[in-house]
């Protein structure tokens, strides 16, 4: 997702007040014969009873319990008039349902309009942990409720974490809570005035302002962001931001979210930073950047996926990347396409652009595909003979607007076999003929055509062995395979010179050599309690390395300094449990008893507030670089983010990022601190129950 803003849905805090005046569903009946002449049954019990037949009253003292369905009122004294309604409760008054409860000091009702008033109240609306209390709740009509001098909050708790106050405050139930000339308390301290506020109460999405955001950056200065949620329909919403920055500019952007049908669902984003008249940035006014992704089911039962990313310039990454696969882009690229399957056959059409962010790169000279065709017809076994077949064909068109421009149709059909002699060995040639053609610009060549053929043969057998452990349930059963495999490879060294050269797939490499590989697997079965069998690979060990018998041939000068045999190569992947792995893959050069690439990675995820991965990556004359991520809940309600990368060739630090959340039953505040390069980053961010939040100020383009 562009800008890795936070899930911006407001939700509401539901029927907030709906169970307040519950007395409303108080039609009353009783033991006594008097109380029957309401519609549904009621039960009335009391220390004291006492019936005034002039005025059909009943008075009730001393633990009052007057029930009616899910409905329980308990009061020290009840007066209920049957002819009207009226219900009048005194001392301790509760008033219970499955959507909440409602308590008071006094309450009065009329069971027959559901219209009321509870003095000293307090109200719960259980389904939301909404609460509100006031001098006096009134109920309007069936969702229509005000409170004078009262509050509302989604905090459990006396005093609770947060709540809205205000002298008037309306409500409806699927609705908002409204009110003017609000103040915002922390505990019982005001901490904010707001002159309007609509809270929603509803459990759907709801539009409205979401909690601003703050911050300073050493590049960009003091920060703030401000965003507006809109629900456009049940199944499309869209947010607007505003973000200041004092020593840059002001940014503003549009995120678009939809769902067609099943599965038609993407993401539009749109961002634009201009400068103002203070600002550092005098080159901003053109700064944008864009992002569309999608993944859909089209009619006919074609596939559309898009993947659109653009940026005006490369500096958008260093102003408002936040990992490092942005920031370090040196290029955006964008994919649109569509695909049908039949059967064995595909058929995939793409658009492919690129824009380059190299500094001085010309992008008028950079290739695009407009488009790219595949037809693709997968491995098919020829009846029940040991033959198979497939085809492979590419049909590219390279676009620019400066230099070479032409057309590259790839074919390549294969035929392949599979042989086991004495089921102890298995064969698999293949054989595959390769034709390209090409029709250039007038600054190429023209047509031109070139083929080749390739053949490979891999052997390979398997020796296992099963143990069985004791243990009744979890791990019961090890098997451990030894799978030796040789591989060799055939291509001849055709003529390619006059061919035009667009990408990689113009040269064809010749090749003459053989890969003998030794793979180690330990595959463990774990039964559950229930019967049922998991199984999983824990370690998977591969050494492998290839000869090059083109290199015995002493007349190829090209070659002549290069070493026979290729690196050595190590490949182990460990999975001690379902959560943790450990994968390391490095290349070993024997001829001059050094390592020339070497990659660790290690992590775990036990839970979305839990987990930790490092990685170190070293690749001989190129680059040595150190990353770690730390997640961490241990000491709650305080939640830990730590990031690290460190660039061990250039010896300094690339990133350093702390992210505190301090979550609360009812609220949430974020602070983040991030140091690279050149610039040093705080953000301080809000959420309360009920209502959204904004991660951080400005965008980021990385998908999620």
């Amino acid at each position: 997702m562009m800008w890795n803003k936070s899930q911006v849905k407001h939700w509401g805090i539901g029927s907030v007040i709906g169970m307040s005046m519950l007395l409303v569903c108080l039609s009353t009946t009783s033991w006594a014969s008097a109380l029957e002449q309401s519609d549904q049954p009621v039960s009335l019990q009391a220390d004291v009873l006492d019936y005034d037949q002039p005025t059909a009253t009943y008075t009730a003292e001393g633990q009052v319990d007057l029930q009616q369905g899910t409905t329980q009122l308990f009061a020290d004294k009840v007066r209920y008039n049957t002819l009207t309604g009226d219900a009048e409760a005194a001392g301790h008054v509760e008033l219970h349902d499955v959507d909440g409860q409602l308590c008071g000091e006094q309450m009065q009702v009329n069971i027959k309009t559901g219209v009321g008033v509870a003095e000293r109240a307090h109200g719960f609306v259980a389904a939301y942990n909404f609460h509100l209390s006031g001098d006096e709740i009134s109920k309007l009509g069936e969702s229509s409720y005000r409170i004078r001098n009262g509050f509302f909050t989604t905090c459990d708790g006396e005093p609770p974490a947060w709540k809205f106050g205000a002298r008037d405050l309306n409500v409806t139930i699927g609705g908002y809570a409204k009110a003017k000339h609000v103040k915002f308390y922390l505990h019982d301290v005001p901490v904010l005035y707001l002159p309007y506020l609509a809270y929603p109460v509803k459990p759907d999405r709801e539009s409205g302002f979401l909690l601003p955001g703050f911050g300073v950056s050493r590049e960009r200065g003091t920060q703030i962001s401000l965003a507006y949620y809109q629900v456009l329909a049940r199944n499309m919403d869209a947010t607007l931001f505003v973000d200041y920055f004092s020593d840059m500019g002001i940014g503003t952007g549009l995120e678009y979210r939809y769902i067609f049908g099943d599965d038609n669902e993407g993401i539009a984003n749109l961002y634009y930073i201009s400068t103002h008249g203070d600002s550092s940035y005098p080159d901003l006014d053109d700064r944008f950047a864009y992002r569309w992704d999608h993944l859909g089911t089209s009619p006919g039962n074609v596939r559309f996926s898009a993947d659109v990313e653009y940026v005006s310039d490369r500096d958008y990454f260093e102003d408002f990347g936040d990992v490092a696969e942005e920031y370090d882009k040196d290029e955006v690229e964008s994919t649109i396409a569509l695909s049908k399957q039949w059967g064995n056959l595909n058929l995939t059409g793409e658009l492919l652009y690129t824009k380059d962010l190299d500094l001085g790169a010309d992008n008028d000279k950079t290739l695009q595909r407009l488009p790219e065709i595949q037809l693709d017809y997968s491995r098919t076994r020829l009846g029940d003979s040991p033959f198979y077949v497939k085809f492979d064909s590419t049909s590219t068109y390279f676009w620019r607007r400066e230099g070479l421009k032409g057309e590259r149709i790839d074919l390549r059909p294969a035929v392949s076999a599979i042989f086991q002699p004495g089921m102890m060995l298995e064969v698999e040639p293949e054989f595959g003929f390769r034709e390209r053609l090409y029709w250039t610009s007038d600054e190429g060549p023209g047509f031109e055509h070139a083929e080749n053929y390739d053949f490979s043969t891999r052997f390979s057998t398997r020796f296992a062995r099963v143990f069985n452990l004791a243990n009744k349930t979890g791990l019961t059963k090890l098997k451990h395979s030894i799978e030796p495999e040789v591989t060799y490879l055939y291509t001849p060294n055709n003529k390619q010179a006059d061919l035009p050269y667009f990408d990689s797939a113009d040269r064809v490499d010749n090749a003459n050599e053989v890969e003998y590989a030794l793979i180690n697997r330990l595959v463990g079965r774990f039964d559950q309690e229930t019967g049922a069998a998991d199984y999983r690979e824990l370690v998977y060990f591969k050494l492998s390395q290839t000869h090059d018998f083109w290199l015995s041939r002493r007349d190829r000068e090209e070659k002549k300094q290069q070493d026979r045999f290729s690196d050595i190569r190590a490949e182990l992947i460990v999975r001690p449990t379902a959560r943790w792995f450990v994968d390391l893959d490095s290349e070993y050069d024997p001829h001059r008893n050094e390592l020339t690439k070497f990659t660790a990675e290690s992590g775990a995820r036990y839970s979305d507030d839990k987990g930790f991965s490092a990685s170190y990556r070293y690749q001989e004359d190129d680059s040595e670089y150190l990353a770690t991520t730390i997640n961490l809940d241990w000491i709650r309600p305080l939640y830990v983010t730590y990031e690290y990368r460190y660039d061990l060739v250039e010896t300094h630090r690339l990133e350093n990022v702390v992210e505190l959340e301090y979550r609360a039953q009812c609220w949430s505040v974020f602070l983040s601190y991030r140091d690279r390069l050149e610039d040093n980053e705080i953000m301080l961010t809000f959420s309360l129950g009920g209502l959204g939040a904004i991660g951080h100020v400005g965008s980021s383009l990385s998908s999620e």
